[in-house]
């Protein structure tokens, strides 16, 4: 044997893989950097031939000074164990390989590298991770085996004490040409093993929740204004919006699915008193009055299958929004205008706010759930006026001198502003004043997220700078100016911090709208004389986000489907699933049972359409359950064939290794024997392989001399020892095949 090189390649590769598994997993370029960076460099090393290993107090010395990093780190919190824990582990697999000596040391980074995909599998639970997990499976049991084998070939070298400068090249040839072929075998097979298992243990032992491992979990990603029941503007700063994906909304209109996109809108808070420059309540933001029971609980969505009511009653034309909501860290639940009816199949607490519609649990949103949510898609109207009254907006002079110009509110046929009207007390106008007002801040003012050039705000209203000064901003800039306009008034209006979908973010593969941290949108509603009507002033002018190519969008939306049937048919996949799985097989089973004297065409039809389902689930596992027969079809096949061919060669009598090895060497021998017997030439039991070949001198000289050949080949492997590699195997079949034509064409039979 020789020093199995292919071992190390192996090792750096899972080493590089368990690196960016994690790195993708806690989301941290900078351990990305380290890790690859110091496998790299120590890959180098070694193939120039520089390396020394790093002395054991040294590399101690490290690991301690790594720990006190992380234990700093720990303490001043911020991040969560799991991915603490993975960052050392990053830095103890970098002084692990510049102190590498021996097995001992190999068998340990294989351990570390394990360990950190686990603690990312903690940590994530996204496709492109749960694909590189699948490969880093595959790897490390190639890894581990091809690391048993060094270990048994560094034992025998050691026992036997031969040097690699004596082992033969040809037999080092052989190795270099069959052990690749060998493991991919041995690691296929047990994969296999493996897979089945996996599946199994997955289907029939799902989750029991997600309290275990939750605490060591990286924290959830907070949305771009945060939905908090607050929004400030204390800095004039760039906000920079991000694509992480916060839902996936699949939308129901009258019970009918909806498949062509459209724009949608997600309310999360709603706000309506502004703090001003009071700093008790703190400058510049926007919250909700202190209304008492503003909330009143909906109760345990998982306690009973019935949903419960929220307001108004059902009417023909609602819209159904089934919601997979990302971790936000806030206890909001966002919905579409006029909830009616939720439920969730998780254990959640639910609040509601007839005041304003918005819905919230009682804890924040640290895991991914789902709730359906039932509404008009209208804000609903109110039978009774609306009190102006309890804690008021600080409303700066500069803003209400601002809405009162006749070209910001209209004016009337006299051409006198129509401001005049509801400050007294006449609420006729109050449509026509909040469409001016909207309309005013659309065609006269511009949208951008960079306000840094702006200067700082210092001691002024952010609100009347806005209006004044800066003549541009984002969309809280417009919505807060709007509802700050309207209340100057004695106009009752409030400021909504929610999701905008627009057409271009609906995936048509799936149907259903992706919500990112960039559709983040903030409007305004006004209350015009019966009812609450949405306005959103936020100008379409000035900076505008770069749409990509048609062709990415489309592969952006493939690899989210993907992301999302994931994340629903297999991150989610519980106890209830399970059972639905169990109930679908045992009706299929009854079924096949019961019309087992069906037509075969009736039963490949009931198949199709079950592979035409929406269920994807049910098709990765029919796709697994019926590879796992064909493997062991095929197996339990290839070993029938094999015994039946070492008993023709008459070699059954040997142990299973050496048949399957000569088996494979004298294929050609018994492929010439099969085709002599069906020209009525058979050996006679008392004649030896060469003895028969010799008696052959019937036929053709060259089909003779061919046959005399192949049977001394024979006899060289069988006892001498002798193995042919591939390239010598197709010349074998190419010559018996010659055998076979030249006796195919004599038309006879033989003596």
């Amino acid at each position: 044997m020789y020093d199995l090189n292919q071992f190390r390649a192996a090792l750096y590769s899972l080493l590089l893989l368990g690196v960016w598994g994690f790195a993708l997993a806690a989301e941290s370029p900078g351990l990305w950097i380290i890790g690859t960076g110091g496998i790299l460099l120590h890959l180098w090393l070694v193939k120039t031939g520089r390396f020394a290993p790093m002395p054991r107090i040294l590399a101690n010395l490290v690991t301690l000074a790594s720990l006190a990093l992380v234990t700093l780190e720990v303490r001043a919190g911020g991040v969560s164990p799991i991915i603490t824990v993975g960052q050392f582990i990053v830095l103890l697999h970098v002084v692990k390989l510049f102190e590498l000596r021996g097995n001992r040391d190999y068998a340990q980074l294989l351990v570390l590298s394990l360990l950190l995909m686990v603690a990312a599998a903690i940590s994530t639970a996204s496709l492109l991770f749960g694909i590189m997990f699948v490969v880093y499976m595959f790897l490390s049991l190639h890894c581990c085996l091809l690391f048993h084998l060094k270990m048994e070939v560094d034992q025998a070298r050691l026992m036997y004490q031969q040097p690699v400068d004596h082992l033969s090249p040809a037999l080092l040839r052989q190795d270099a040409r069959d052990l690749p072929r060998s493991m991919r075998r041995l690691t296929g097979l047990i994969s296999a093993a493996g897979l089945t298992m996996a599946v199994l243990v997955f289907l029939f032992f799902p989750r029991g929740g997600q309290t275990l491992l939750g605490p060591l979990q990286a924290p959830a990603s907070q949305a771009l204004t945060g939905f908090n029941d607050q929004v400030g503007f204390q800095d004039v700063a760039k906000i920079t919006p991000s694509e992480d994906v916060v839902a996936r909304v699949e939308l129901y209109f009258k019970g009918r699915r909806v498949t062509h996109p459209t724009e949608i809108r997600l309310r999360g808070s709603v706000l309506d008193v502004y703090s001003g420059n009071d700093v008790s309540r703190g400058q510049w933001r926007w919250s909700h009055s202190r209304t008492p029971d503003r909330f009143e609980s909906v109760g345990d969505l998982s306690s009973s299958d019935v949903v419960r009511t929220l307001d108004s009653p059902e009417t023909d034309s609602s819209w159904k929004q089934v919601i997979n909501l990302q971790p936000t860290g806030t206890n909001k639940l966002f919905a579409m205008a006029g909830p009616m009816y939720i439920s969730s199949p998780h254990e959640m607490q639910v609040r509601f706010s007839r005041a304003d519609g918005v819905l919230e649990s009682d804890q924040p949103i640290l895991q991914p759930i789902q709730y359906s949510v039932t509404s008009t898609g209208e804000l609903p109207a109110l039978t009774e006026p609306v009190e102006v009254g309890g804690e008021r907006s600080v409303i700066d002079p500069a803003v209400a001198a601002y809405v009162r110009r006749p070209t910001v509110c209209g004016a009337d046929a006299n051409g006198q502003p129509l401001a005049q009207y509801p400050l007294k007390g006449n609420h006729a106008f109050d449509h026509e004043i909040a469409a001016n007002i909207e309309r005013h801040l659309r065609d006269n003012f511009s949208y951008t997220l960079d306000l840094t050039n702006l200067g700082s705000l210092g001691d002024r209203d952010p609100m009347a700078a806005f209006l004044t000064d800066f003549k541009r901003g984002h969309c809280e800039y417009f919505a807060g100016a709007m509802t700050l306009m309207c209340q100057s008034l004695g106009i009752p209006a409030r400021y909504v911090v929610g999701f905008r979908c627009e057409p271009d973010d609906f995936n048509t593969m799936g149907d259903y709208f992706l919500v990112r941290q960039s559709n983040a949108h903030a409007w305004c509603e006004v209350f015009t004389g019966q009812k609450w009507e949405t306005f959103d002033p936020t100008s379409g002018r000035g900076d505008t986000a770069g749409t990509s190519h048609p062709y990415f969008s489309d592969l952006k939306k493939f690899f989210d489907y993907l992301e999302f049937k994931w994340a629903t048919s297999v991150v989610a996949y519980d106890t209830g699933d399970r059972r639905n799985l169990i109930l679908g097989l045992n009706t299929e089973m009854f079924k096949t049972a019961s019309s087992g004297s069906l037509s075969l065409q009736s039963w490949m039809s009931d198949f199709q359409a079950e592979l035409a389902s929406p269920s994807v689930l049910s098709c990765v596992i029919a796709g697994m359950i019926l590879l796992s027969f064909l493997a062991v079809g095929w197996f339990l096949g290839e070993r029938w064939r094999l015994r039946r061919r070492a008993q023709r060669i008459g070699i059954n009598s040997l142990s299973t290794p050496d048949q399957v090895r000569l088996v494979r060497q004298l294929g050609f021998y018994d492929d010439l024997m099969r085709i002599l017997a069906r020209h009525h030439i058979e050996r006679p039991p008392n004649l030896t392989p060469l003895e028969f070949s010799r008696s052959l001198a019937f036929l053709p000289a060259d089909v003779y001399r061919d046959i005399h050949r192949l049977t001394q080949l024979f006899y060289r492997i069988r006892y001498g020892g002798s193995t042919v590699l591939s390239p010598p195997r197709r010349h074998l079949a190419a010559v018996v095949f010659h055998i076979q034509r030249i006796l195919d064409s004599a038309h006879h039979d033989f003596p």
